[in-house]
C-alpha cells in the first residue's frame, strides 16, 4: 500500500473528491445532511456516515469492535467541520484546494474586528486548552459555525484539518494546538510588518 493512501491528509481529500462534484444534486445535499446530523453522536451511533467513511479507509485504518481508531476519528471529525462549511453554500467551495497553514490560520480572520476579537479569543483559547479530544471537537464546531456565519469565503483545508486530528490523539496534541495558536494570533503582527516593508 502506497504511501499517498496510507496519509490521512489524503484518504480526507479523497472523499471530498467524491463529494464536491455532486455536493448541489439531490443525493449531494442529503449526504452532506446526513453527516451534519451525526453532530454529537459517536461514531457507534452515525450509520448515515459509515459508508462514506469505511469504504474509503484503508483496511489497517479501521477499529475491531467498537474500538474508534485515531484515523476514524480524525476524519469523522473533518467531514463534519467540512459539511458545516458546505450549508448553504451559494457557490462552490473546492475544499481540496483551500491551503492554510492549519484551522488557526483559517479562525484568525474573525479577530478583524475589534469589536468581536475579545470574545472570539477566549472562545479559541477555550477551545486550544480543552481537556479531552471531545471536549475540543466541540468547541471547533461551534468555532466552524461562527466562522461560517460572518465569513463568506472562508478558507479550511480539510485534509491538513484531519492530518492535525490525527496527530492529536497520537500525543502530539500540545505541538498541534501551539501551531494552532501561533497562526491565530501571530498573522496580523505579519501583516503590519509586511506593510511596513513596503513603504519602505
Amino acid at each position: 500500500m502506497d504511501e499517498e493512501r496510507k496519509s490521512v491528509d489524503a484518504v480526507m481529500r479523497k472523499i471530498i473528491g467524491e463529494i464536491e462534484p455532486i455536493k448541489t444534486l439531490g443525493s449531494g445535499k442529503a449526504l452532506l445532511a446526513g453527516i451534519r446530523d451525526s453532530i454529537g453522536k459517536e461514531l457507534t451511533n452515525a450509520p448515515q456516515v459509515w459508508p462514506l467513511l469505511f469504504e474509503n479507509l484503508p483496511e489497517e485504518y479501521l477499529g475491531d469492535k467498537a474500538r474508534i481508531t485515531a484515523e476514524e476519528n480524525a476524519i469523522y471529525l473533518s467531514l463534519q467541520i467540512y459539511a458545516l462549511m458546505q450549508q448553504g453554500a451559494s457557490k462552490s467551495e473546492r475544499g481540496e484546494v483551500k491551503s492554510t497553514r492549519n484551522i488557526g490560520e483559517s479562525l484568525r480572520i474573525l479577530r478583524g474586528d475589534e469589536s468581536k476579537a475579545k470574545a472570539m479569543d477566549e472562545r479559541f483559547n477555550t477551545m486550544v486548552t480543552a481537556g479531552s479530544f471531545e471536549e475540543l471537537a466541540h468547541y471547533l464546531r461551534q468555532m466552524v459555525k461562527i466562522l461560517k456565519a460572518n465569513i463568506d469565503t472562508p478558507s479550511v483545508d480539510y485534509p491538513k484539518l484531519a492530518k492535525d486530528l490525527f496527530w492529536m490523539q497520537k500525543g502530539k496534541q500540545d505541538n498541534i494546538l501551539m501551531d494552532w495558536a501561533r497562526a491565530y494570533y501571530q498573522t496580523f503582527q505579519k501583516s503590519t510588518v509586511e506593510k511596513e516593508n513596503t513603504n519602505e
